[in-house]
Formats: C-alpha cells, structure tokens, sequence
C-alpha cells in the first residue's frame, strides 16, 4: 500500500554544496515517495528566487503560465498612508475591499473582473504601494540610483539623497525606520521613505513618537525580539546591537545591503496593513548575505483557465444541504443550525474517495482524514495529532449565515501576529520566526503563491520545472499545488523541523459563495511559540528519514540523529 498522502510543503535543495539535491519534476503532489530536499538543508534559494536569468514568465509543458522574474512598476500614489494598525471602521472597509485572489489571463481576451476584489490581469507586477507616495517621488525625482536592487521586486532602485533636502525637503514625512542612540536615550536615528541612508539623522525622540505614533510600537517590537534573539543566541550579539543602534558608518554606507533589509520590511509590511494584516520584517544579525528576491504578494495568483476548473465543483457544493449532517457536537460557529461546513467536508471525503479517475483512488480508503474545527477562540484542537492523516479546515462563507467575526473564519480574517524572515546559518539559510507570541492552535499564517496544475504520477509527463517551493492538497485537488518559488508570502520561509512547531492545513475558504472557490494552504501552530523562536513544518514522515547515512544530515537541531531523503531532478533537458 502506498504511504498516506498529507498536505506539506516540498522544497528541493539547490545548494551551493556539491551534492545540491533537487526535487522529481513529477513530485508535486503530497505522496512521500516523491518528496523533495528539505530546505533546512538548502543554501538559499540561488538559482531560483534569488537568480532568474529572465524576466519574462515561462511556460510548463502543461501550457501554464509559470511566473518567474516580477517586473517592478513605479506608480506615482495619490496617498500617503501612514502604517498604523486600522481602526476597527478601517479593518471593516479593507475586509470588504481587499483582494482575495489574482485571475492570470496573458490572452487579454477574458472580460473584466467585476469586481476589485478579484482583479484579472495579463502580467503580475510587483508595485511600490500607491500610499508610499515619497518612494514613487524619490523613484521619479531622487538623485541617487542604488546599483544593488535592480533584481529586488517591488523595491525601488532610486532615492532622495542629502543634496535633495533643499528641493524636496517637504518629502522628508513618513519614517521607515528607526534605531536608537546609545548614548543619548532621548534621541533616535530616523531614516525617511523614498531617502537614502545619507539623509537620516538624529531626532527628538518624544518629537518622532508625537508625529509618528507607529514608531514607538515599533522600538517596542523590535527590543523584543532583539532581546529575545540574544538569549537564545548568545553568540549574535554584535548583528544585534547594529539592528538596534546601527554600526559606525552605515549611514555613510547607502549602498550596503543593510538598507535592502529596511526596504523590504517597511514596503512588505505596508502591504500587510493595506490588508489589514500584521507586521512583516526581514533580519541579518549574522553576516552580509544578500536578502531574498522574490515578489511579495498575499494573495494567490491563478491562471483563468484553471480557475474554470475549480467552476465545476460548485454544482456538488450547492447539493451539500442535502448530505445529512454530521451527528456529533458542532463547534464555534455563530449559526450553528444554517452552518453547512461539516456538511462540505463531507462531500469532499465522499467525492474523493469515490472519483476513481483522481490519482491513488485505490488507496484512500485506509487514510484518515480529519475535520479540523475551530473552537470558540478560533484555535485548533491538535490532541492526538499525527502527521500521516490528511487533515482539512471548512470556513464559514455567507451561505452559514454568520459574520465575519465567527471563530470558523480565521483565514479569511487573516494574519494576526507578526513575523521575521531571519537569516538562520550558511546552510538553512533563512527561515520565519515570531515577532509576537503564538498560541497553541492558533492560525499564523496563509502559504500564498501561484496555483499550478500538475500532471497525475503514472501519466508519462514530466514537469520540466521547479518543484522547490510546492505546498499540495490531499483532500481537495491533489492536481494542484501552490507554487511560492517567485510570488508568494514570508511563509516560503518556514524551515522543516523533525519536531514542528507548526503545520499545514488544508482549508476551504471563501468569504461570499460567489467568491471563486480555489483549495488553500493555512499554518496553525502545534505548540505555543514564543517571540524570537522559530515557527517550522516537519515535510518528510519518520519512515522517510533514517539513522543512517543515507540522504542529506538533517540540521533542524544540533543534535538531530535523522537524514533526509534525496531524489534526483528529471527534465527533458538531461535527454539531450
């Protein structure tokens, strides 16, 4: 019998190392005898998300779409937002206004979206935010051109320099960011949006946190985490104090790549709060290695094509009244006697199970699968959990006849808690740490990236691509995965662990019934963690991993005894 299948992320590891392992280009689906590297083995994402040599999209053998470099577009704003958390009216608008997911359609030829929550483009762009009016000024107008972001997507590459204060001066309105005076506790060092490191100087702190609210939270934050960092890496101490108080001649030092680091914490961080969602930050306390190049994007992107696809289920989700509804106690939602969740999981378990042309129909009647609600608080109830079951979350929609305040919403709520994309070492590269505390069960985070269509194993066809950073379904389309190696969110950091601190659960979500229906990826965590600490997913199974010296020497933990499995990469090109 095949091993159970599971949702979980398959990452290769193109490493640096002489033994650089890759994924099977036909491994895209959450089967354990085709899983990838793991990425606590890889050395960054080279040669994928940090060096493209096109920047045009390429298309798979299967006539997808597949993003690769993101153009970046200067957009001059018509607003300056500044990036305080939303009031509740502010949190209620972006709910109802935001996107929730990007139709891809290069042919031009499809209609309109009706409606900006479900925007359809021909390119996927990665923009400056139209609220960062002074970074669009400073793109246009700034009178220095930093040499090293030409490859950053969504950062811009010119700035407002010193000798602009004179015509630009007024400009100087919206802190990026901040870093504390040692010597004098009543001053900080403030950097501006759309200037470069030359034009920060030192400032009244009462006068800053007076106009600039959002900056002492930010102090507050980041001591946190820093003091929490020097605790449980003792050895650190100097990246630490230059994150906090800077070193001697940064500022004189625009160039370096320190200030891409800042660049990618304010404008991804804007972008959560444009979507009423937490803070973001990247970090080096380590060394100089370069940040990650990719786009940044909350939300998934799919082609049109495949999204008619997903069309077709929705004439067996309206019968779903008509399935009995499960007997046992239903939890959290606010309209327990219209709630049609539990009746949705069980038209996928039956539908699956049933549909023999799906892959390994055969083998999903030993599986476990487990319907994973919500309680009260929203958190998931992991007793008894283990990773061999497949598991699955049913949000609430409007057809249950709840608001968006029910516990059995928390995707769709979105984010909660701050992260940090944080350099770990020269082999793992960099993984996601929690800027806030994290409960037990609690949502963290959405895997956001481009939905792509994959060829069932068996089927003779080879996916002549990247597989490097795929999250697939077991319950609701084990044809598709998410793809995070170009767009994608700070969960593409999540490094593996052989005792997880987090997991993947499939989920079901759409806000209105009339939202496209895609299948969607949610971390919730295992266990409670703590700021600073690291939030991981386990992507192999025990039986994959040995004592032996077999794979690829796991180093989640120092004193790891496993090996991770390597599969060698397949393309058409190795026949040539």
């Amino acid at each position: 019998m095949a091993p159970p299948k599971r949702t979980r992320l398959l990452r290769s590891s193109k490493a640096s190392s002489a033994q650089a392992a890759r994924a099977p280009s036909f491994a895209t689906r959450s089967q354990t005898s085709s899983a990838s590297s793991s990425s606590n083995q890889r050395a960054s994402t080279s040669a994928s998300s940090n060096q493209h040599a096109s920047t045009s999209a390429a298309s798979n053998q299967n006539g997808q779409q597949v993003l690769g470099v993101i153009p970046t577009v200067f957009d001059a704003g018509d607003c300056n937002i500044l990036p305080t958390q939303p009031t509740i009216a502010e949190y209620d608008l972006i709910q109802q206004t935001k996107e929730v997911i990007v139709i891809l359609d290069a042919t031009g030829a499809s209609t309109p979206s009706s409606s900006a929550r479900i925007p359809i483009r021909q390119v996927i762009e990665a923009k400056i935010p139209r609220g960062c009016l002074v970074a669009n000024r400073g793109q246009a107008f700034g009178g220095w051109t930093r040499d090293t972001t030409a490859e950053y997507p969504g950062i811009p590459t010119k700035y407002f320099t010193s000798g602009d204060v004179e015509n630009y001066e007024g400009d100087l309105c919206t802190v990026q960011c901040v870093f504390e005076v040692p010597q004098f506790p009543k001053l900080l060092i403030a950097k501006y949006l759309g200037w470069d490191a030359s034009a920060a100087y030192e400032e009244n702190k009462d006068a800053v946190f007076k106009k600039f609210p959002y900056v002492k939270k930010w102090i507050t934050m980041k001591t946190h985490f820093l003091d929490a960092i020097k605790t449980l890496e003792p050895n650190n101490l100097v990246g630490v104090k230059r994150e906090r108080y800077l070193d001697d001649g940064l500022l004189m030092e625009k160039e370096n790549i320190f200030w891409i680091y800042q660049e990618m914490s304010y404008l991804h961080s804007f972008i959560n709060r444009c979507n009423g969602l937490p803070f973001v930050w990247y970090m080096n306390v380590k060394n100089t290695a370069a940040p990650p190049k990719f786009c940044y994007s909350v939300v998934n992107v799919i082609e049109k094509k495949l999204l008619d696809e997903y069309q077709k289920q929705e004439a067996g989700l309206k019968k779903v009244k008509k399935i009995k509804q499960p007997t046992g106690e239903r939890m959290a939602c606010e309209k327990p006697e219209t709630c049609v969740c539990d009746s949705i999981f069980e038209y996928y378990d039956r539908k699956n199970r049933d549909e023999e042309e799906l892959p390994d129909a055969d083998d999903t009647e030993a599986i476990t699968r487990k319907n994973m609600r919500p309680d009260s608080s929203g958190r998931l109830n992991f007793e008894g959990f283990n990773t061999d079951d497949q598991r699955m979350v049913v949000e609430c929609s409007d057809a249950c006849g709840c608001s968006l305040d029910c516990p059995r919403r928390q995707l769709q709520r979105g984010q909660k808690v701050g992260v940090v994309v944080y350099y770990e070492d020269e082999c793992r590269q960099f993984g996601l740490r929690a800027l806030e505390p994290i409960k037990q069960g609690q949502f963290i985070i959405e895997y956001t990236g481009q939905i792509l269509e994959v060829e069932p194993e068996g089927s003779g066809v080879i996916e002549d691509r990247d597989v490097s950073y795929d999250a697939v379904f077991a319950i609701m389309d084990r044809r598709k995965v998410v793809n995070a190696i170009n767009i994608g969110n700070a969960a593409r950091f999540m490094s593996h662990a052989c005792d997880p601190s987090a997991v993947f659960i499939e989920t079901h979500s759409r806000q209105l019934v009339s939202d496209p229906l895609i299948p969607r990826i949610a971390v919730y965590a295992l266990k409670d963690i703590n700021v600073g600490e690291e939030i991981t997913i386990k992507y192999f199974c025990q039986d994959l991993m040995s004592a032996k010296d077999e794979g690829i020497k796991c180093r989640c933990r120092p004193d790891c005894p496993n090996w991770l499995p390597i599969y060698p990469f397949e393309s058409d090109d190795d026949d040539e």
